[in-house]
């Protein structure tokens, strides 16, 4: 039998989610069975296209539910995205299943976690260069990507609405966003001008706008593309640099603007497959 993991992705948007799904189609490849449990909206949608087993928990029931989710699944080995103490503080006390934490930049200020939080792990991804006070919390056996995690273009082939297609072959820029609308018209504005389209969750915006995932399915096809600096956005660009824009937008938890002031040369390589590696060896060993 296949080893088991489960993976908790909290977030209300896709970004959590789109990372979880990534590495689990990856995981899927290496033999690996996953299942992702998210409070995003976008679960069904994106099970749907992925193919992946994706359990919708709500918000304001995550701290009960996830342990709740882990003990009816009995995973060989689960994974706290972002926070190690989890999400509403479900982890602070460890469970007795082998925990991976999946560690990307986090304000510090903002998440209220015990010295010990980052302790116990069976193992401690580091998805990117981190702020050195985070850094120094990190304890245990610790893999550093040399790139990045992200959901390669084609990896879920979708195709895009006729509108869009005749768009991007006129030479479009991309708006992409799945935060509010406000923060859409944000981009819109910083872009300029005509000759634009938005990806995006928001029900409203000022120029044409579709509802496509995944977007960097089409980011090769784009005259220029505007995003916020979220995990993913940076992930998806930087074989793109020339032809991308971030904005830093204000999150209680993501550093965006950390992540912008970290960013250097290089092309950023797509490090998927060897963070999914490092999943399945620890699955495997406790399997085994």
């Amino acid at each position: 039998m296949s080893p088991r993991l489960l993976y908790f992705a909290p977030g209300s948007g896709l970004g959590h989610l789109t990372r979880a799904v990534a590495l689990c189609l990856e995981l899927r490849e290496l033999g690996v069975e996953a299942e992702i449990a998210t409070n995003s909206p976008f679960a069904q949608a994106v099970s749907r296209l992925a193919r992946l087993r994706v359990t919708r928990l709500l918000t304001h029931a995550w701290a009960l539910d996830a342990p709740r989710l882990l003990a009816e699944r009995a995973p060989r080995v689960a994974v706290a995205d972002t926070f190690p103490q989890g999400f509403r503080g479900e982890w602070r006390t460890r469970p007795g299943t082998p925990m991976v934490h999946v560690a990307r930049r986090l304000r510090l200020e903002s998440y209220d976690a015990a010295p010990d939080a980052w302790r116990g792990f069976a193992l401690t991804l580091a998805i990117e260069p981190l702020a050195p006070a985070h850094d120094a919390r990190l304890c245990g056996s610790l893999v550093r990507l040399p790139g990045w995690v992200r959901l390669g273009p084609g990896r879920i082939e979708t195709p895009a609405p006729e509108p869009l297609e005749r768009a991007l072959d006129e030479g479009v820029s991309l708006v992409v966003h799945s935060g509010p609308a406000e923060e859409v018209e944000r981009l819109i504005a910083c872009a300029g001008g005509g000759g634009l389209a938005a990806i995006t969750t928001a029900r409203e915006a000022s120029v044409p706008a579709y509802d496509y995932f995944p977007a960097a399915n089409l980011y090769s096809r784009a005259r220029h593309i505007f995003t916020g600096a979220g995990y993913n956005s940076i992930a998806d660009t930087r074989d793109a640099r020339a032809r991308h824009t971030a904005l830093a937008f204000d999150r209680r938890f993501d550093d965006q603007q950390g992540r912008l002031s970290a960013l250097n040369g290089g092309s950023g390589a797509d490090a998927t497959r060897a963070a999914a590696e490092a999943m399945a060896s620890v699955a495997r060993g406790v399997a085994g």
